[in-house]
């Protein structure tokens, strides 16, 4: 619920600043039927930059739980063929993806059983392993955003009613954005800018590893030989600039897969295809994940990583300050994208080519990218060089470089 100013100017900052969209672009977006008036703010926005054709999709949440209560076992994994066709051209037209994230029906599929859920592989973007394969190689230009529901602000602000709490995530998702009204009207840009030059300052340190510890964490990553940290601002291979991500408060990188061990501990709860997983533990070595367990649902967490060879290997570091206004508000919001942008991360799955040089050791190949939140004001990080050399990347909950 955001007022027609504000919803404006949320739209425009999505096909403009992140999206670059440009006159004869297709662009693709996808979202819930709930969503539909930020659908209908971004096509009316993209039609303004001369935006060739927009097709949106909805698909709506409870035809997934239907369809793993009350379809036959054997067909639960097949996916339909046109969704992946249409992401395809949307590729090769060098085309654009917006995907909306908010719930209507948060943790809709808590109680359905684990093991045909996981094999029901239904997303809120049609064309899934397309849209994976091309972000993973960095040739789609894509934005992951929000829309605020009643349904998803109930839980984040449990002591207001149902239309306070509505206002007030509304309210807290423009100022993540740097879209509020009190924001000025280059707020997302300067703060892109900050990201941008923090990466540029842990590139130069050229660090061999790092290691995070606090909160139930101790784990040490290996840097990639050729690997590069990334902010907000990136490049597609084909050189179109995009931002994918709104909000966005993390500079991160793909490390080594090979070169992870010790522990770790969510410190936030995991939403994974609409099951809200709780206490989330694991141990690495050897760079696989030896072991993952959770207060809840950790059949469903163990089945979801063994989708292939290589979920259980680290695909993204994430690194996220307290200067963080998602993590100031100490509240937890229930999607990825505004929960791993309160705190520091790792992602499980799939890496991204954009943090790799040429010539760089190529990133971590998987079927899934899972992102679960093991910061926390505590936690400290530390870079070491190849030398042995320690630099304190985060002390005191902030980062030593650039602010």
């Amino acid at each position: 619920m955001l007022d027609e100013v504000t919803l404006a100017r949320y739209a425009d900052v999505i096909v403009g600043s992140c999206l670059n969209v440009r006159e004869d672009d297709l662009i693709a977006i996808h979202g819930e039927p709930a969503h539909r008036d930020l659908v209908v703010a971004l096509t009316a926005a993209a039609y303004a930059r001369g935006a060739r054709y927009v097709d949106a999709m909805f698909v709506e949440p409870r035809l997934r739980r239907a369809r793993v209560d009350h379809a036959p076992a054997a067909t639960l994994d097949f996916q339909p063929p046109w969704a992946e066709t249409r992401m395809r051209q949307v590729v090769r037209a060098h085309g654009a993806s917006i995907s909306i994230n908010g719930p209507s029906a948060p943790g809709l599929m808590n109680d359905s059983d684990p093991l045909r859920a996981v094999r029901e592989r239904s997303t809120r973007v049609p064309g899934m392993r397309t849209y994976q394969r091309e972000v993973q190689r960095n040739a789609l230009r894509f934005c992951v955003v929000a829309w605020p529901l009643p349904g998803w602000a109930a839980p984040v602000y449990p002591e207001l009613g149902e239309e306070q709490a509505l206002r007030q995530v509304a309210a807290d998702l423009a100022a993540f954005c740097r879209v509020a009204p009190t924001d000025a009207a280059d707020a997302w840009d300067r703060h892109v800018t900050v990201l941008v030059e923090r990466a540029a300052w842990l590139d130069a340190l050229a660090l061999d590893r790092v290691v995070l510890r606090g909160a139930g964490t101790d784990l040490e990553v290996g840097m990639a030989p050729g690997g590069t940290w990334r902010a907000a601002d990136e490049a597609t291979v084909h050189g179109d600039r995009y931002r994918a991500n709104l909000p966005t408060e993390e500079v991160f990188v793909s490390p080594d897969p090979r070169r992870t061990s010790g522990t770790f501990r969510c410190t936030r709860p995991l939403t994974l295809d609409g099951r809200r997983i709780d206490g989330i533990h694991g141990r690495f070595v050897g760079g696989r994940l030896a072991e993952i367990g959770a207060d809840d649902d950790a059949d469903y967490l163990a089945a979801y990583f063994a989708r292939d060879r290589d979920a259980g290997r680290l695909g993204e570091v994430a690194l996220v300050d307290a200067q963080s206004r998602i993590g100031a508000t100490g509240r937890t919001y229930g999607i990825t994208l505004l929960d791993e942008n309160a705190a520091s991360h790792i992602a499980f799955g799939a890496g991204y080519s954009s943090t790799r040089r040429p010539g760089g050791q190529p990133v971590n190949d998987s079927g899934i990218h899972v992102d679960v939140m093991i910061g926390a004001p505590e936690m400290e990080v530390t870079g070491y060089t190849a030398a042995g050399l320690a630099i304190p990347l985060i002390r005191d909950g902030l980062f030593t470089g650039p602010r």
